[in-house]
């Protein structure tokens, strides 16, 4: 039987692509002492990292990834600049991630303008957002929502770490002309 220890852990978090869930690592280590064992490693692990790693968790799973004070000696890797979103793409992303799921004909009420089709195919190539069902209304229109990948991107746990968007910008007193 493997003993819980920091490096297990680690072994475990490295051999994992998509990170692991605290209860499939808890499954693993099957010792009744194991649970509190491993939240106290967990926390240590993102509180201190190990080496050049840090342990953060995105969409409910732990993962490993390589501390953000190299990312000035990573960036000197990558030979090819990324290609950045429009101001339109990243409304767009917005509005999905505030409003899912929801339909092109609502993201374009909310944004005030039509979504081209290259905007929704960029964010899908990326693989931020997906369609994930149909309206029951006349022409099931297709909802769409963001993906896992999303929040790994972005950093967040849940969609609820989302900043709090300021939905008071139509009160009645900003739309008068007085």
């Amino acid at each position: 039987m493997t003993e819980l220890t920091e490096e297990a852990v680690l072994a475990l978090l490295l051999a994992s692509d998509a990170g692991l869930a605290h209860s499939e690592l808890a499954a693993v280590f099957v010792e009744s002492e194991a649970a509190d064992r491993l939240s106290e490693i967990l926390s240590t692990l993102a509180r201190e990292g190990f080496g050049p790693l840090e342990l953060v968790q995105t969409a409910g799973r732990y993962r490993l990834r390589i501390g953000s004070r190299f990312n000035p000696l990573l960036s000197r890797l990558r030979q090819a600049e990324a290609r950045p979103l429009s101001r339109a793409a990243m409304e767009t992303l917005a509005v999905i991630a505030y409003h899912q799921p929801i339909t092109r004909p609502e993201m374009e009420q909310w944004r005030g303008v039509s979504i081209g089709t290259p905007i929704l195919q960029q964010l899908q190539e990326l693989d931020w957002i997906a369609v994930v069902g149909h309206r029951e209304t006349p022409g099931r229109p297709a909802l769409w929502a963001t993906t896992e990948q999303f929040l790994r991107h972005f950093g967040l746990n849940t969609l609820a770490d989302l900043p709090k968007a300021e939905l008071d910008l139509l009160a009645p007193e900003c739309l008068s002309n007085s």
